[in-house]
């Protein structure tokens, strides 16, 4: 599998990335495509009561800075059944319009009501297989590198540009064994919370210090200095 693989890197910038960067033992360099699903069709069978609640995520309601769906909204089946983005539970999310894809509006669809929901047309959907969690595709496609180079392969008019998923399907991307994948992405997981805990932090004591100059005008017009 994995000499087929790489005989299948014809692209100079695949050729050059193998050359660069030497893999630890087990692991391997795969495509996206290879192990993702990359829009998977909706199952013709899929059916619900038209007024059911159903998991609903527009663009909004992903966070850009934490890669994560923080507004959970339902709709009625009946409204989204048509016209919107399908996808299951564990399926990652991908901003493909700018500026959002380059802003990180990507997140794992988790907690969908029955398993599966709908969103915005703007996402690009990556099923994982068994070869990999979606938590190392997660953040294998919101680094800021992949996300930078990513804009050189947008498509359509400026303003309304987005890249095609035959750039996702062709990303190559180092794949360990599942069991290293679980190890890394929970000690991923702990220093991004660590990160995002400093940065609460910090966006509070800033908030503080804005808000001084208001408060001492405030206080020498009450006689207090």
């Amino acid at each position: 599998m994995a000499g087929r693989d790489e005989q299948k890197m014809t692209t100079p910038a695949a050729t050059k990335l193998k050359s660069t960067k030497r893999l630890p033992k087990g692991w391997r360099w795969v495509r996206l495509k290879d192990v993702a699903q990359i829009n998977p069709r909706r199952p013709a069978d899929l059916q619900r009561a038209d007024e059911a609640p159903t998991s609903f995520v527009p663009m909004e309601a992903v966070d850009e800075v934490t890669g994560r769906i923080t507004k959970q909204i339902t709709r009625p089946f009946g409204e989204i059944k048509q016209g919107y983005t399908y996808f299951a539970e564990g399926d990652v999310l991908f901003a493909k319009i700018t500026p959002c894809m380059q802003n990180g509006k990507h997140a794992i669809a988790r907690g969908l009501i029955g398993g599966f929901g709908f969103g915005t047309t703007e996402f690009h959907v990556l099923r994982p297989s068994p070869a990999v969690t979606s938590e190392w595709i997660h953040y294998f496609v919101r680094q800021p590198a992949l996300l930078l180079k990513a804009t050189e392969h947008f498509t359509g008019a400026v303003g309304q540009q987005r890249l095609p998923a035959d750039y996702l399907a062709r990303l190559q991307l180092p794949l360990p064994p599942v069991a290293d994948q679980k190890r890394i992405v929970a000690i991923l997981n702990e220093q991004m919370a660590a990160v995002e805990r400093a940065r609460r932090a910090a966006e509070k004591q800033l908030e503080t210090i804005q808000a001084l100059p208001s408060a001492l005008v405030r206080r020498a017009f009450m006689g207090e200095l």
